[in-house]
């Protein structure tokens, strides 16, 4: 594998222990190169060779910037080099995973959690297969702002990737309005289409806990509360 000898070759890992290279094949994406230090703190470079990223890890949760890189140059291993060096300095020593910080702001609010990971996931993969232009809302627990728009899952670029863990509250309106073209000269027919009984459908199946929002006729589950 030539990348993990050219990583192994120009980085210094300090006190870290360079892991065996588990990497069947360079051209599937996967982490190319681990370093580990006690504390469960790990350098890892993943990705394909000709790119990737590198970052810092513990408890398999970056705690660090994510850097991305697209040519391997002394650049790169420099910047590499620098990353290395700060876990060295203690610099994450006292950084919280994303788990731990849920936990802080669940235990600072005195919240309690209604959902996991399973629901939430069965709910989402119901809506984006049998209703992926209903419209949704959703707060975080660190969002201090409350979101005054509705918008869709697909329509969503972060949701794909999110923890599902940090949603404090996700709203479904109960109705989808599709317009149809018939006319330069004329205002497209709105259809609207009630999905009031699939939604409840949808949450008696997967024992989802809701609350009907009458004022917004839609639907409200909570992450915590």
């Amino acid at each position: 594998m030539m990348f993990y000898d050219d990583l192994c070759k120009n980085l210094n890992p300090r006190s870290g222990i360079v892991q065996p290279n588990t990497a069947h094949d360079e051209k599937e994406s996967s982490i190319l190169f681990d370093i580990v230090w006690k504390g469960d703190f790990h350098f890892i470079v993943s990705g394909w060779t000709h790119f990737g990223w590198y970052y810092i890890v513990r408890n398999k949760q970056e705690i660090s910037e994510i850097h991305h890189f697209a040519e391997i140059n002394s650049n790169l291993f420099k910047g590499m080099q620098k990353m290395i060096d700060e876990v060295e300095g203690g610099k994450y020593k006292n950084k919280k995973t994303l788990n731990e910080k849920i936990i802080a702001e669940v235990e600072k609010r005195n919240l309690v959690s209604y959902m996991n990971n399973t629901k939430w996931h069965k709910l989402i993969e119901a809506i984006k297969s049998q209703m992926c232009d209903i419209p949704i809302q959703y707060k975080t627990l660190f969002e201090v702002e409350v979101p005054n728009t509705y918008w869709t899952i697909y329509g969503d670029e972060h949701f794909d990737y999110m923890n599902m863990a940090i949603i404090e509250w996700f709203k479904i309106a109960c109705t989808i309005k599709e317009s149809k073209f018939v006319g330069r000269l004329l205002d497209p027919v709105t259809t609207i289409i009630d999905k009031e009984e699939e939604l409840l459908q949808i949450f008696g199946k997967y024992n989802i806990p809701y609350e009907y929002d009458g004022d917004e006729r839609g639907f409200i589950i909570y992450g915590y509360k």
